[in-house]
């Protein structure tokens, strides 16, 4: 049984980083989520490294970011592993999710959509 923790050299790290997967990156959005990868050369040994982005103009109080991020952060955790097999070997990605709702979202739909938003990143990748 493999562990399926989240260390923190898999965090997508440093304001250069995050914003070259910003702005140069590739998008999938499934609403309430967006997801921005840029495939890239990373310093650790993993195929991507992720961060996770709730506006303050979206959730007023910290609380209700603190919250989504935390959802989003299990969400990627529990799911990801399937999605990291489908890179080439040897490649390498940042991943930005950015929540785009307006109010906190539950957990089933939080699992739904951060599973469809890296779904079709892979897959429109690999075409």
């Amino acid at each position: 049984m493999e562990r399926r923790t989240f260390p923190k050299n898999e965090r997508l790290c440093g304001r250069e980083r995050v914003s070259a997967v910003a702005t140069k990156g590739r998008s999938v959005h499934m609403a309430p989520f967006r997801l921005i990868g840029l495939p890239m050369e990373l310093d650790a040994p993993h195929p991507v490294q992720v961060a996770f982005a709730v506006p303050r103009r979206n959730l007023k109080r910290a609380v209700d970011r603190n919250r989504t991020k935390r959802l989003m952060r299990e969400a990627y955790r529990l799911q990801r592993a399937p999605y990291l097999e489908r890179l080439a070997p040897g490649e390498q990605a940042g991943w930005l999710f950015v929540f785009q709702g307006r109010s906190v979202p539950s957990w089933n739909e939080v699992r739904e959509k951060i599973r469809g938003c890296m779904d079709r990143w892979t897959s429109e990748d690999a075409a």
